[in-house]
């Protein structure tokens, strides 16, 4: 017997702050969560995806990579 129901959305924020805390370089950590924030647009999760590029913004704000920052305001309009 298979559960068909979806994981609650505090598990997909708690594997998006996952992603920010991995000891990983900031721009990949940046363009994961852009990947991850266009996966859930897709899906039409718009809180979700909103929620990865406020933190890819911040992240990328703290680093100083103006490219990266630059397509994350496209993304946000």
């Amino acid at each position: 017997m298979t559960m068909d129901v979806e994981p609650p959305k505090q598990w997909q924020r708690l594997k998006i702050n996952f992603v920010v805390k991995m000891p990983l370089e900031p721009r990949r950590k940046i363009k994961r969560l852009l990947r991850m924030g266009d996966e859930y647009m897709q899906k039409g999760e718009q809180q979700l995806a909103t929620f990865c590029y406020k933190l890819s913004r911040r992240l990328a704000r703290e680093v100083g990579t103006v490219h990266l920052l630059k397509k994350i305001e496209e993304r946000m309009l």
